[in-house]
């Protein structure tokens, strides 16, 4: 089971963009954790965080109940699985070329350098958000070496990636963002449930 609560957003006056992005992350998490989990309001009240090795942030009264939030430019997810999960979102825009190098493989560089310039920021974001969803399924975020890990995109089927013991799965959202998921398990993602919400 993997759903996905999403909720698009617009800053309010006088806050920080990066406050109201975990404020919203925060309501997306305690929505989730009370429509699909049943926890009360109590439950919700005395929640207690413990951290992985990596830091990953995890339910220390539910280690059964694993999450992850993502934010970009307009939009926050919070991801809920029962494995280990990473998610990831992005708005597909304009990137420089000097950061390829860092992000993508050899393979991944040749197929991006044989599409046209237009196709080529939303292929850049599909594996940047497969990338980043891994790295925080595992729980190391962009600190591993994002070039040491690649994958190859399917017109039909989800995503394959070099690592084993992994699952993947995108799709975009409103044409303009793309949203991967990676989950702890060879079993093929068949789908997921977005639920987008009006969060306030």
């Amino acid at each position: 089971m993997i759903e996905i609560y999403l909720s698009k957003m617009e800053v309010p006056e006088g806050m920080k963009k990066y406050e109201w992005e975990h404020e919203l992350g925060k309501k997306l998490l305690f929505l989730g954790l009370k429509e699909t989990y049943g926890l009360s309001e109590m439950e919700l009240e005395d929640l207690s965080y413990a951290a992985g090795v990596h830091g990953k942030p995890y339910l220390k009264d539910f280690p059964h109940i694993h999450y992850n939030v993502s934010h970009t430019d307009g939009m926050v997810i919070c991801g809920f699985s029962d494995g280990e999960i990473g998610v990831d979102v992005e708005r597909i825009r304009p990137f420089h070329d000097g950061i390829l190098r860092k992000v993508m493989s050899d393979a991944e560089r040749d197929f991006l350098e044989s599409l046209e310039i237009k196709e080529r920021p939303e292929y850049f974001f599909r594996i940047w958000t497969l990338k980043e969803s891994y790295g925080k399924a595992v729980g190391c975020g962009i600190a591993m070496s994002l070039s040491a890990v690649s994958f190859t995109l399917r017109d039909k089927g989800n995503p394959i990636c070099s690592i084993p013991n992994f699952s993947f799965f995108q799709q975009s959202v409103d044409e303009e963002y793309i949203l991967s998921v990676c989950r702890a398990s060879d079993e093929e993602i068949k789908e997921i449930k977005v639920k987008q919400k009006l969060v306030f």
